[in-house]
C-alpha cells in the first residue's frame, strides 16, 4: 500500500496546488450582465457569421442580432454550402422590407485548397464589411439587445483591439452537463483569464461566439487569410492579435449570450475530435501524456476511495483510518471543491462535480481519436467535411 499512498499523496498535493493556482488565475475575473450604457461615440460595426446546416438555430440568432440596441451596424451572413434550409431561411430574412440594408446574405459553394470551411466563410464576410469594428459570432448564438453596446463600451474604455465574451451554455442532455463544464474548467486551467488579459503575457484566448475586433488591426494582421488552415480560429485569432502587440480582453457573461454548442454525445464527440489534436499543437506526445496523466489525477482518487471503503465494509468496518483511504478522500474533496465554482457558474447542480472523472476519460479518448484520425486516418470530420492537417476539406 505504500506505493499507492505515495501516488495519492502526490495527487493530493497537485490538486491543492491547482486550487491555489485557480484562485490566483481568476483574480480580476469579470462577469458582464445586461445594463444600460451610454456611448459617447458608437463606431460602425459589421457583424459577420458563418452558417452551415443551421436551420434550427439560425432564426433565433438572426432575430437577436437584428434587435440589438446598437445605433449603427450591419449583419453579413455566409451560407456555407448548406444542405438544409439554412440558405432559404437567410434569404427570407434578408427580403423583409424592415431589414433592407441591414442584413446581407452570401451563398458560398466552394472551399479553396488549403482553407477550412468556417474560416473561409468568415473571410468572405469580412471582405464585404465596411465597419470600423468587426464582430464575429456564430449562427447558434442568441444575444441580448445590450450585448454589443456593452462590449464596445469595454473595448473603448480599456483601449483593446480585440474583445471576446464567453457565452452561457444551454444544457439539455446529460452528456452536455458532464462534458462541457469540464471543457470550460480545462480552458480556465490552461488559459488563465488573468494572463489572457495581461498585455505582458503571451497567453491568449477568445470565444468564437463573440469576438469584437478593430477592422484596421484585422486587416493589418492579414485578416482571416492568415488563419486559413485552422479549425480553432477563435484561439488563433486571439494569438495573432496578441503576438503582434495588440491588446485583447476576455470576459464572461450572465444573461447576455446563450448558445447550445452540441445537442448530443455524438456531436460532442465530433467537436472534441475536431479540435483536440490541433489545440494541443499537433503533438502526439502531448496527447499521449495527457491521456496517461489524466487518469491518476481524476479517476484514481475516486476509484481508490470506493475500493478501500468497500474493503472496509467487507471486513466489518464502516470506516478505517487507512492513510491511503484518507489521501484518496482528500484528493476527491480537493478536486470537487476546485471544480465546484465552474459547475455553479454554469448554473448546474453541484452534484455534477462528481462527473469529472467520466469527463476526463471521455476527453482523453476523444483526444487520442483526434490524433489517430489526423495522423494515420482519413482526417477529422466536421459539418460534413473532412480535414487532415495541411489539407482542404473534402
Amino acid at each position: 500500500m505504500l506505493g499507492l499512498e505515495i501516488i495519492l499523496g502526490g495527487v493530493l498535493l497537485i490538486w491543492c496546488g491547482l486550487g491555489l493556482y485557480s484562485l490566483w488565475s481568476t483574480r480580476g475575473f469579470e462577469v458582464l450582465r445586461p445594463r444600460a450604457v451610454t456611448l459617447p461615440h458608437a463606431p460602425r460595426v459589421s457583424i459577420i457569421l458563418s452558417a452551415r446546416d443551421e436551420e434550427e438555430t439560425l432564426p433565433a440568432a438572426l432575430e437577436s442580432l437584428l434587435k440589438l440596441d446598437y445605433p449603427v451596424y450591419e449583419v453579413i451572413l455566409v451560407d456555407d454550402d448548406s444542405t438544409d434550409r439554412t440558405g432559404l431561411i437567410a434569404d427570407e430574412w434578408a427580403a423583409r422590407p424592415e431589414l433592407a440594408g441591414r442584413l446581407k446574405v452570401i451563398h458560398n459553394h466552394e472551399l479553396p485548397s488549403g482553407w477550412r470551411g468556417k474560416v473561409h466563410a468568415l473571410s468572405l464576410a469580412a471582405r464585404e464589411s465596411n465597419g470600423e469594428w468587426i464582430l464575429a459570432t456564430d449562427a447558434d448564438v442568441a444575444v441580448h439587445p445590450s450585448a454589443l453596446r456593452l462590449a464596445m463600451d469595454i473595448a473603448l474604455r480599456r483601449d483593446v483591439q480585440l474583445l471576446s465574451l464567453a457565452p452561457e451554455f444551454v444544457f439539455e442532455s446529460f452528456f452536455e452537463k458532464v462534458l462541457l463544464p469540464a471543457f470550460s474548467f480545462l480552458l480556465l486551467m490552461l488559459f488563465p483569464v488573468r494572463l489572457v488579459n495581461d498585455p505582458a503575457s503571451s497567453r491568449a484566448l477568445a470565444a468564437g461566439a463573440f469576438i469584437l475586433m478593430r477592422s484596421k488591426d484585422l486587416k493589418e494582421l492579414g485578416g482571416y487569410e492568415r488563419l486559413r488552415s485552422t479549425l480553432v480560429e477563435d484561439l488563433r485569432m486571439a494569438e495573432l492579435f496578441k503576438r503582434n502587440g495588440r491588446r485583447i480582453y476576455l470576459a464572461f457573461t450572465r444573461d447576455l449570450l446563450r448558445t447550445r454548442m452540441y445537442k448530443d454525445l455524438s456531436e460532442i464527440w465530433e467537436g472534441l475530435t475536431r479540435t483536440a489534436f490541433e489545440g494541443i499543437g499537433f503533438s502526439v506526445a502531448r496527447i499521449v501524456a495527457a491521456a496517461i496523466l489524466g487518469g491518476p489525477f481524476t479517476v484514481l482518487p475516486w476509484a481508490a476511495a470506493v475500493s478501500l471503503l468497500l474493503r472496509d465494509v467487507r471486513s466489518g468496518h464502516f470506516f478505517s483510518a487507512d492513510p491511503a483511504l484518507l489521501l484518496a478522500l482528500g484528493s476527491c474533496a480537493a478536486s470537487s471543491l476546485i471544480y465546484l465554482p465552474v459547475v455553479v457558474l454554469l448554473r448546474l447542480s453541484p452534484l455534477y462535480v462528481f462527473t469529472l472523472p467520466l469527463a476526463t476519460v471521455t476527453y482523453s479518448a476523444a483526444a487520442v481519436n483526434s490524433a489517430w484520425k489526423s495522423v494515420v486516418g482519413g482526417g477529422v470530420s466536421w459539418k460534413g467535411r473532412r480535414y487532415k492537417p495541411g489539407s482542404a476539406g473534402e
